[in-house]
């Protein structure tokens, strides 16, 4: 089983109001972070399942790029070719598809879901508790549940960034049964697990982050919210803070190219306005490849609300993690995608999608303009057919 790694390495930034270290230690290691409980609890609403996950495979993104209905989730043609500016969206085992469920009654369910990780799934409830009736799925299984895929390159260099390739599926009865994550066996599912130095990490990351100065403004407010044209954005050195203004409406990315694009020292933290969802509809959000990491992007919102605070359908999501810290019930929901990327939320509701772990990371101290002021450089083109 051939795996390869997205080399996030660990980070610390001084909070700008509480001039306290803040790092991302324990967050990083987490492909999914599901914090709500079950039922009302601690002072939390109830979500239902923390995490509920339906098809294809977590720490893993074993299909071409956009992935062909042949291979799942059948995005090739529903989105846009992957451009030339963006980074190559990793194809294969990653092996990094952790998750927490963090909350002592928070629980989880996996449907026909491989997961290719090396601490699994980690729940502070028990383990037989934590399932919620989780079927055919398989941790780590050596045959590759749900299927083979043979990378064999780009199908157009200099026109587009799909992958080609060939495997074949693997259904349940051919993956090595010792390594089913249902309760009669639990393969990769610890149980009981302390999370607090976690969640503490991640407080003390909502607090800095919404007490860190703006650098820019990202405003959209002129078309509705929405980005509906190719659009990069190009990032000043350093960290970029970046406030989403959207005129009171949801920032929408539709049919289009997202890329984010910047020197290797170069981050972003977008933030979405208190009253703003993201939703994401046949497009694609992308690093480029101008030198920028593949854990350098972060969109964050702590909303109070339970209501889907990321709705994403039919997209490619590489090198950038989602956060929603309100702890109001919170949730990402995610139909159709794959790539690289990070969930963190209340609840997760993932279904058809191949993912690996993008984690964001924190600069450290000394960036180059870490909290300087500049202009963000967006620029935009005119679709074209694929």
């Amino acid at each position: 089983m051939k795996t390869f790694l997205t080399a996030c390495t660990l980070s610390i930034l001084v909070g700008a109001a509480t001039a306290q270290p803040m790092v991302t230690a324990e967050s990083s290691r987490y492909l999914i972070i599901a914090m709500g409980p079950e039922n009302s609890f601690g002072g939390q609403p109830g979500v239902g399942q923390a995490l509920n996950a339906n098809n294809f495979e977590l720490g893993a993104n074993k299909a071409p790029v956009p992935a062909p209905s042949s291979f799942g989730p059948g995005l090739l043609g529903n989105v846009p070719n992957i451009p030339l500016n963006a980074m190559t969206v990793p194809s294969g085992i990653c092996g990094d598809g952790n998750i927490a469920i963090t909350n002592p009654r928070g629980r989880y369910n996996l449907q026909d879901v491989g997961v290719y990780a090396d601490l699994g799934i980690r729940t502070a409830a028990s383990r037989t508790f934590a399932d919620a009736g989780t079927q055919n799925s398989f941790f780590n299984d050596p045959n590759m549940f749900p299927n083979t895929f043979t990378s064999t390159g780009f199908t157009n260099p200099g026109v587009n960034r799909n992958t080609g390739g060939f495997g074949a599926v693997v259904n349940p009865g051919a993956a090595v049964q010792s390594t089913r994550m249902d309760a009669n066996n639990f393969a990769g599912v610890t149980g009981n697990v302390n999370f607090n130095p976690l969640l503490s990490e991640l407080a003390s990351a909502r607090t800095a982050i919404n007490a860190l100065a703006g650098t820019t403004v990202l405003n959209v407010s002129g078309s509705g919210g929405t980005v509906n044209s190719h659009t990069t954005i190009n990032l000043n050195p350093g960290l970029n803070v970046i406030d989403i203004v959207t005129g009171g409406n949801d920032f929408k990315i539709e049919n289009s190219n997202f890329v984010i694009d910047g020197p290797a020292d170069a981050k972003a933290i977008f933030r979405l306005a208190s009253s703003s969802n993201m939703l994401v509809s046949n497009a694609n959000i992308l690093v480029g490849n101008g030198g920028i990491g593949m854990c350098d992007v972060l969109f964050f919102t702590d909303r109070q609300s339970n209501n889907q605070h990321f709705n994403f359908s039919n997209t490619v999501l590489n090198g950038v993690a989602f956060w929603s810290l309100g702890l109001a019930g919170g949730e990402i929901n995610i139909n159709n995608a794959q790539g690289c990327v990070q969930l963190v939320a209340d609840k997760v509701n993932l279904n058809d999608v191949r993912f690996c772990s993008c984690g964001f990371n924190i600069p450290t101290p000394g960036t180059a303009a870490l909290l300087g002021a500049g202009l963000l450089v967006i620029s935009r083109r005119r679709r074209t057919a694929a």
